[in-house]
C-alpha cells in the first residue's frame, strides 16, 4: 500500500509576528509539505516562514481563494 502524502497550504498576508510559532506548532512528522502563500504581505512573512522550512509560493492577486488555488497548485501530487 502506498503511503499518503500529506501538503499545508496556508494562506497568509502581513503575519510575520505569528507565521513562526504556527509553523513551529506543526508536527512535521506527520506532513511531506509545507506552502506558505504570501498574498501580498509588506512585512518579512515570506522570510519567516523560509527560516521555518516552509515552501513559500507568491500570488500578488488579493483573495483567500486565490492563495488557497495557488498553494494547492505548488503541492506535490
Amino acid at each position: 500500500m502506498s503511503r499518503l502524502r500529506v501538503s499545508i497550504v496556508m494562506p497568509a498576508r502581513n503575519e510575520e509576528a505569528s507565521i513562526g510559532l504556527v509553523l513551529d506548532e506543526i508536527p512535521r512528522a506527520h506532513v511531506d509539505e509545507i506552502i506558505v502563500v504570501d498574498n501580498g504581505s509588506r512585512d518579512h512573512t515570506a522570510a519567516v516562514a523560509r527560516e521555518r522550512g516552509a515552501i513559500v509560493v507568491d500570488e500578488r492577486q488579493p483573495g483567500y481563494g486565490r492563495a488557497c488555488l495557488a498553494g494547492i497548485a505548488r503541492a506535490h501530487p
